[in-house]
């Protein structure tokens, strides 16, 4: 079994963010229908049939798709298994954090 790693750039919590957020939760609660604003921002229809989708939409707003090549690159190309390289000035400038994610 091999282990690879991920890379994922996070941006912070801002109010827009924490609101819609918070109007997510209470319409799950409620088992009511999103307003229209909050579907859009988290790129849903509905309330999600579970409270762990809710976290989870709310998580994958806070993300951003770092691309191979523009925002990082395997050390030896043949060989990911050791490691990579990010390019600290070609990312996004809202992100804040680099998470690196491990699965086996």
């Amino acid at each position: 079994m091999s282990m690879s790693t991920s890379l994922i750039g996070l941006v912070d919590k801002d109010k827009v963010f924490q609101n819609h957020k918070k109007v997510l939760i209470a319409c799950k609660r409620a088992k009511i229908s999103l307003p229209k604003e909050t579907a859009e921002y988290f790129d849903v229809t509905e309330c999600p049939n579970d409270y762990e989708y809710a976290e989870e939409y709310a998580e994958e707003k806070l993300s951003v798709e770092l691309e191979e090549g523009k925002h990082w690159k395997f050390i030896e190309e043949d060989h990911p298994e050791c490691g990579f390289e990010v390019f600290v000035r070609k990312l996004p400038k809202e992100i804040t954090k680099l998470r690196f994610e491990n699965s086996w």
